[in-house]
């Protein structure tokens, strides 16, 4: 089983929406897929996975004790778990991240949001778990800001190639219970390509990490 957590301390940069769409393609290629919600605040991912309704992959795991428990509980049902966290709580995105076997750090083309990619890579690196920033709600238009936020965080790590666009695809498929990418050529054309770099990533946690 390989766990990816999708976590950032700031909240808007897409933690929810990419859970939900690297859990949807994992579970084109295997039904044994889980997700957990670990924002009791909002419960984005739980909402969408109520709305989602049938068929029932991914899979909401219901929180019953420490993640670590509920995780290796599920270990030998599922192929796959993806963990989306709330930005508020230092201690549950450390937990998760502690859990994981890589992690995905959503952000966007600012200052503010590279900050706080930065702090999620510095727990990263102090547990050991190799890591990736993707750029999220990317435009054209901000080429120049999107090339300045990677020089920025290129002294913490590496993003991934794949940026995602911004669509208001990703904002509808809440509502009919579906990801983005299931809307949307584009998105879906993106999506997958983050998918196998994600997966690439996931391999290289099994090879020793970075």
């Amino acid at each position: 089983m390989t766990t990816i957590t999708i976590t950032s301390t700031k909240g808007g940069v897409g933690k929810s929406s990419l859970a939900a769409g690297l859990s949807v393609l994992a579970a084109q290629e295997t039904r044994q897929v889980g997700i957990v919600d670990l924002d009791e605040s909002l419960g984005s991912l739980s909402q969408w996975w109520a709305l989602r309704g049938e068929p029932a992959a991914p899979y909401l795991i219901r929180r019953e004790g420490a993640l670590a428990d509920d995780v290796r509980r599920y270990a030998a049902i599922f192929d796959w778990i993806f963990i989306d966290t709330s930005p508020y709580d230092l201690g549950v995105i450390e937990e998760a991240i502690k859990i994981a076997d890589a992690v995905v750090i959503p952000t966007r083309t600012s200052f503010f949001d590279a900050m706080a990619a930065k702090q999620v890579s510095d727990l990263c690196r102090e547990h050991k778990k190799p890591f990736g920033f993707v750029f999220v709600g990317y435009h054209k238009s901000l080429d120049d800001l999107a090339r300045q936020t990677e020089d920025a965080l290129s002294a913490f790590g590496t993003a991934f190639r794949t940026k995602i666009t911004f669509d208001r695809c990703f904002m509808e498929a809440p509502i009919h219970g579906k990801a983005g990418h299931e809307m949307n050529a584009k998105a879906q054309a993106e999506m997958t390509a983050l998918w196998r770099e994600v997966k690439e990533l996931a391999a290289s946690a099994e090879g020793g990490g970075e």
